[in-house]
């Protein structure tokens, strides 16, 4: 066995925001491809999976809705619910009616996991975790059969309620591997949680000295020229006349004078390319040793292409823990890097705003130069068309009169 013990296989989701329909999202690397098998590639067992994904669209095709669908998935299980009054999170095509539906699989600890779920609002009409072949629970709305150490718990089962999150917390081992998975092994990260506010994730800075130094050695390195990291905590009252107090972190960021002095900015101050890249160092390197699984959307709208270039490398050629990228992006000269066919999919919409999801290794182009020029010519669809006349006509703009 080569790399981590831990990956994303393949995941496939229905009636999330404009995937009205069913898809799947793989990560097996395509038959044939020979192409950066060591630097891109990783095989568990029977299994090999690519290290990274790329997934290429239009503004408002739906490629940010394959990630939120991995979220979605992530806070049902996760969070769970605390009573029968609370709903399930649902995020269906138009608002409407009809079921969500998932089912990933995934290796962890060297054995093979594979999760279903289908849910409304209120309920949960189907759930099935298989370990290996092996049934752990399988859930209808008619009947339910358990593991044996909490058969006796089936009425404490609340409709709107995982199994997963309920045979977790009654110490199942089987699924509290599979709970781990989601809650830890799963990274997101988009221009809404790179907010200070999002004290969870900043946390590891402060209480972690070895981890700063790491992320600030790794900024300089990027030409970020930052001094230090300075991080302060305080505490405030979670409400008003409450004795209880709530932690609160503040950053910011020392840079050098000319005359032998420094200044500092606060965090959320700097730019969002220095945010961003700093959250991505602090999870790559507070991770680096383990196989987590990295969700990043627009990863690489505020970033400078050698950004962009240095982070494909740590994914793919430097990588060998098993580590896992997924991102959506717009810019093609992602295409002109080291990557395999089977590394690319696109997201296209509909004239009636339906999503779909192609890998590019399904159009039988082997090399992926040629998935470039394609792409561009907008042969996958997937890309921005620009109506120039409209565009013209609306500004009243007429060529003869040059």
């Amino acid at each position: 066995m080569q790399g981590g013990d831990t990956v994303l296989i393949d995941f496939t989701f229905k009636n999330i925001r404009s995937f009205k329909d069913e898809v799947t999202f793989s990560m097996e690397v395509g038959e044939g491809i020979t192409e950066y098998i060591e630097a891109n590639t990783v095989r568990l067992g029977d299994i090999e999976v690519v290290k990274s994904s790329f997934i290429f669209g239009g503004s408002a095709s739906g490629k940010s809705n394959v990630i939120r669908a991995f979220q979605l998935l992530r806070d049902i299980i996760v969070y769970g619910t605390s009573s029968d009054l609370e709903s399930l999170p649902v995020d269906t095509f138009a608002n409407g009616a009809g079921n969500t539906y998932f089912k990933i699989r995934f290796i962890k600890n060297g054995n093979l996991y594979s999760y279903e779920l289908n849910y409304d609002d209120n309920n949960i009409n189907k759930e099935c975790l298989v370990v290996n072949d092996n049934i752990i629970f399988k859930r209808t709305i008619d009947d339910i059969i358990m593991p044996l150490s909490i058969k006796g718990l089936k009425g404490a089962l609340r409709a709107n309620q995982s199994l997963l999150y309920f045979a977790q917390s009654n110490n199942v081992s089987e699924t509290k591997v599979a709970y781990e998975w989601f809650a830890q092994d799963i990274l997101v990260l988009s221009l809404s949680n790179i907010d200070l506010c999002n004290q969870e994730l900043f946390k590891p800075l402060y209480t972690n000295p070895n981890l700063k130094e790491k992320v600030l050695y790794f900024m300089k390195a990027a030409d970020f020229h930052i001094k230090d990291i300075k991080i302060q905590e305080s505490f405030i009252p979670i409400q008003e006349n409450n004795q209880n107090l709530e932690s609160r972190l503040h950053l910011q960021f020392e840079y050098e004078c000319k005359n032998g002095g420094s200044f500092t900015i606060d965090y959320e101050a700097e730019s969002i390319s220095t945010r961003i890249f700093m959250v991505l160092a602090m999870m790559i390197l507070n991770n680096y040793h383990n196989s987590k699984l990295f969700l990043i959307d627009d990863f690489d709208c505020f970033l400078h292409p050698k950004l962009v270039n240095i982070l494909l490398r740590i994914f793919n050629g430097w990588n060998d823990t098993g580590m896992q990228f997924i991102a959506t992006t717009h810019n093609t000269d992602i295409l002109d890097a080291p990557i395999r066919t089977d590394q690319v999919w696109f997201v296209d919409k509909s004239y009636y705003g339906i999503s779909t999801l192609d890998n590019a290794f399904d159009y039988n182009e082997l090399s992926i130069k040629d998935i470039k020029k394609s792409y561009q010519d907008g042969l996958y669809g997937a890309i921005q068309i620009i109506n120039d006349s409209m565009i013209k006509d609306i500004l009243k703009k007429d060529d003869s009169k040059r």
